[in-house]
């Protein structure tokens, strides 16, 4: 057994003898690994807990021999609302979790649940509210009219910060979840190549003509 499987099942094992403890759910990029594979290389592990007499969410984070340990904790109460309000960081963490325990045999049917919530997509925005997200964004773009007012750097950091946004906006008015920072752009790719194409060249030049550009791409459909 190696040593990183042997630090997760004492964990698991801490964790199962509390009993409030009724399911515990492996998320994470290490729920689709090995975890005793001899080879396998891990930096942390993600763990859901339902468990009864807490707050709605509990979090702790820990470091066992330079394994770290994210864990949070939610009473039965805490998950249904974070499955009735659309919490996208729960529902796709919760989609595809792995059970590592079930006390009584309800952990199938929560994923389910969040799957099937997850597949109907967040909370569809109003035409006011994508109208908002539009008129936002323009503001915005808007202050890079006049390069000369900004050194280089400035002005680059400014157009990625608005890059960022206007990626942002892109999801919500498509009634799309909006991914975590750091699978924006990935995800952008997948989504649609066009606009993905259209923020490469403002990458490239940091013109400001080429970010109004993306902005009546994205926008064009979003009329007053």
């Amino acid at each position: 057994m190696n040593n990183i499987y042997n630090l997760y099942n004492v964990e698991i094992e801490k964790i199962k003898r509390d009993s409030t403890t009724q399911c515990i759910f492996l998320v994470g990029s290490s729920k689709d690994l090995n975890l005793d594979d001899e080879g396998i290389k891990v930096n942390d592990i993600d763990l859901f807990v339902l468990c009864d007499q807490i707050e709605d969410q509990v979090r702790e984070n820990k470091e066992i021999q330079d394994l770290e340990f994210d864990i949070s904790y939610f009473s039965k109460d805490g998950m249904n609302k974070f499955i009735a309000s659309k919490e996208y960081f729960f529902l796709n963490e919760m989609k595809n979790a792995k059970v590592v325990y079930d006390k009584n045999e309800v952990a199938n049917g929560i994923i389910y649940t969040c799957k099937e919530e997850y597949k109907k997509g967040p909370n569809k925005l109003s035409n006011e509210e994508k109208k908002a997200i539009k008129d936002d964004i323009y503001s915005k773009v808007s202050r890079l009219k006049d390069r000369e007012k900004f050194n280089k750097f400035e002005y680059e950091f400014l157009t990625n910060l608005y890059l960022r946004d206007i990626i942002v906006a892109c999801f919500s008015i498509n009634d799309k979840w909006i991914p975590k920072d750091k699978k924006l752009v990935k995800e952008l790719e997948v989504e649609d190549k066009d606009i993905f194409n259209l923020l490469l060249d403002v990458n490239k030049s940091y013109n400001y003509e080429d970010l109004l550009i993306v902005c009546d791409y994205i926008f064009k459909n979003i009329t007053y």
